[in-house]
């Protein structure tokens, strides 16, 4: 299978993934006389309290990365090493990526709780911002199977499925590298001619408006990439549908 053709700037910008780090401080509690007392000794939270505090105000399923003493400082539990991973690039920013360090397994640390298999703890899962959901996977994992798993999760948390989107983003991105390649050829030109005749030619002004025009194109397919990503949430649409039921039987309430 030929290797994949590499992208251009502007479309990796969109292949990495943004990690977040979660970290829990215990609360320092106060003795009688209001004098600040140390902090309590570091202890596992239950699970739901630490997919909480893990999930923080974040509401897009979770996708967790432990880390381990091989992998550490890497994604190599996630990234097949030189495979393809654009895809597991582009379905992540539908995710709150998380990276958990390599002492998350001893049993006092406050995420502890949150692996399914306490004995071989996974690598790697995606599940839903509360636990629920919860699918492990390995680093030995295929491509294929991650992306199942993480479409299938997306499936449930999203109002709209990721293939339909996925498809528009990956043509975006192709939209994307023609318009780099036009970009650095008209720049290469600009400076050849400047080059050649000096800031003073007047073949610049009309280069100049190009590569304006170019620039333009550029910012209009990343805005349509961002709004492509803009799929709704059946939380946050479950949590609208509430806040305007409350609101109108209090209207009602208020009426009478």
């Amino acid at each position: 299978m030929p290797a994949p053709i590499p992208r251009g700037p502007s479309a990796r910008n969109y292949l990495r993934i943004e990690w977040d780090y979660p970290v829990y401080t215990p609360p320092v509690e106060e003795s009688k006389d209001g004098q600040t007392v140390a902090r309590k000794k570091r202890q596992a939270l239950s699970r739901e309290e630490a997919f909480k505090i893990i999930a923080g105000d974040d509401p897009r399923p979770l996708l967790v990365l432990r880390e381990c003493k091989v992998c550490n400082g890497t994604d190599e539990a996630l990234l097949k090493t030189g495979a393809d991973n654009e895809k597991t690039f582009l379905l992540s920013r539908w995710f709150h990526c998380v990276k958990l360090p390599v002492d998350v397994l001893e049993k006092d640390h406050p995420f502890h709780l949150i692996f399914t298999q306490q004995e071989s703890p996974e690598h790697l899962f995606v599940a839903s911002p509360d636990g629920t959901n919860q699918d492990p996977l390995e680093s030995q994992t295929s491509r294929t199977e991650l992306w199942e798993s993480m479409r299938d999760l997306l499936a449930v948390e999203y109002q709209k499925k990721p293939e339909s989107p996925l498809k528009s983003i990956t043509k975006l991105l192709d939209k994307l590298d023609s318009i780099d390649q036009r970009m650095t050829e008209l720049v290469d030109r600009q400076n050849e001619i400047l080059e050649e005749d000096g800031p003073d030619s007047k073949k610049l002004p009309k280069l100049a408006q190009k590569i304006e025009k170019v620039r333009k194109e550029l910012d209009g397919v990343n805005k349509d990439i961002v709004d492509a990503y803009k799929i709704e949430l059946r939380r946050q649409r479950d949590a609208k549908k509430a806040d305007e039921q409350k609101a109108k039987e209090e209207t009602e309430v208020a009426a009478k």
